[in-house]
């Protein structure tokens, strides 16, 4: 009887041994996503909020001063340059989706890391679950990057055309 309760011990401690050794390589699939989740949070945190703030309230002055029944109106640069500010709008409702959406995500992958180490989670919905933060990931990361873009290429478009709406305005004025 002994010898089996002993047998019955050694299999318990080489089954916990096995699911740790096999869980690692899950605890470090999830440790990498964490790594690429706050490195992607900290690029993205080099967005400068105030200067587009700074570029929407320009563009809304210049608007208002604009003469439109003026004749050295080109309607295609003025209402390109008027589109700057509803991106602009459109960047920041974007950007707090995606602040919150980090969140999320953020207590996601602790929530599965401590699951993970505490052995809470069946092996078996393990994978699924890594699968799905990977893709949930990749797609607010792909959003970071298209919202930059966003916000590169206004900024662009602004430093053209403010130049010549600023000329405008000074000749009609």
């Amino acid at each position: 009887m002994r010898s089996l309760i002993g047998y019955a011990i050694l299999i318990v401690i080489i089954l916990f041994s096995c699911n740790n050794k096999s869980n690692q390589q899950y605890i470090l699939s999830v440790d990498n996503l964490a790594t690429k989740l706050e490195n992607a949070a900290k690029n993205y945190s080099t967005i400068d909020s105030i200067a587009l703030v700074e570029i929407s309230e320009k563009v809304k002055y210049n608007c208002s001063e604009i003469d439109y029944q003026s004749e050295d109106i080109n309607n295609r640069v003025i209402i390109t340059y008027g589109q700057i500010n509803k991106a602009i709008e459109q960047i920041f409702k974007t950007d707090i989706q995606i602040k919150k959406d980090l969140k999320i995500r953020a207590r996601q992958i602790n929530d599965l890391l401590y699951d993970i180490n505490n052995n809470l989670m069946d092996t078996g919905l393990i994978k699924p679950a890594i699968k799905n933060e990977k893709e949930s990931i990749k797609n607010i990361i792909d959003r970071m990057n298209y919202n930059y873009e966003r916000v590169i290429s206004e900024k662009n478009t602004y430093d053209s055309l403010n130049p010549l709406i600023e000329k405008l305005i000074l000749k009609n004025n």
